[in-house]
């Protein structure tokens, strides 16, 4: 099998010129993961989604979301693209492509014919490609990465559930939503980050890692028991540890979500303004 079997042909491409928060969108609205950047009709480096997310500011941030997306307005693509690009030809062995993906640990490789970027090899054009030698549905043929997205059956919803006594009133309406428009939902809590636990005399009880296995065992647990009240509808789950609005939102992001769905417990006075908004944030 060659690589211009299974390439992405077309793939979409940013200048060094471009800026992190318009290659940030392009990255979601095309659902991709990798962007060329090219000069003067040449490859000059890559950008992908780590990238962004390594640069922007922490969860922890004081910085409101307007001032954010200020700074990545000004940062450019040029200044945080990988310079040296693995590539591949066309009419290369898709095994070589293989190979070289593993060996420098990497999600995708621009296509290059001379010297011009005709395509984008990514793990997922891989999967193809060993869904069709094992007898299965390879998935969508290759497409230009600029075309219209038109993929049934793929719509989420995500709903971010936290424990609260009223956090679930919100599935029987996302219930109903979800079996209308065929979509899957997708179960989210978000907890506190996991440190070491220590008795009073200062001695381990559960190292981060037992505590992280224990909070997600129990956090499915409960998403289970809730999730019979969607009935039929397909639902998945999912546990993070962080700031609850940034984690959700990053995961709406990840997830490509539809619809982000949660009960607000409408808090008043002082228990608003000590503990906030995470619908409102």
């Amino acid at each position: 099998m060659l690589t211009r079997e299974w390439m992405t042909p077309a793939p979409v491409t940013v200048a060094p010129s471009t800026s992190l928060a318009q290659a940030q969108e392009l990255m979601f609205n095309r659902r991709i993961r990798h962007l060329p950047v090219v000069e003067h009709d040449r490859l000059v480096g890559i950008i992908t989604d780590r990238d962004v997310r390594t640069v922007r500011p922490s969860p922890a941030t004081s910085l409101e979301q307007h001032e954010i997306r200020y700074l990545l307005d000004r940062l450019k693509v040029g200044e945080v693209m990988s310079r040296n690009v693995i590539t591949v030809g066309p009419d290369e062995s898709l095994a070589v492509a293989v190979r070289l993906m593993i060996e420098s640990r990497i999600g995708g490789l621009p296509v290059v014919e001379q010297k011009r970027v005709v395509g984008i090899l990514t793990e997922i054009d891989l999967l193809r490609a060993l869904a069709s030698t094992l007898g299965a549905p390879a998935g969508r043929p290759p497409r230009p990465a600029d075309a219209p997205i038109d993929i049934p059956g793929s719509r989420l919803i995500l709903v971010a559930l936290d424990g609260a006594p009223g956090s679930e009133t919100v599935l029987a309406a996302i219930g109903v939503i979800a079996r209308a428009e065929g979509a899957t939902v997708r179960l989210l809590h978000v907890a506190p980050p996991v440190e070491t636990v220590r008795d009073d005399d200062d001695r381990i009880v559960a190292y981060a890692d037992q505590e992280t296995r224990r909070i997600e065992a129990e956090t499915h647990d409960y998403f289970r028991r809730v999730a019979t009240s969607l009935g039929e509808v397909p639902v998945e789950f999912a546990v993070r540890f962080g700031e609850p609005a940034a984690e959700i939102v990053s995961e709406a992001e990840d997830a490509r979500a539809n619809l982000i769905a949660m009960a607000s417990h409408r808090r008043k006075g002082l228990a608003r303004f000590v503990r906030g908004s995470v619908a409102e944030r």
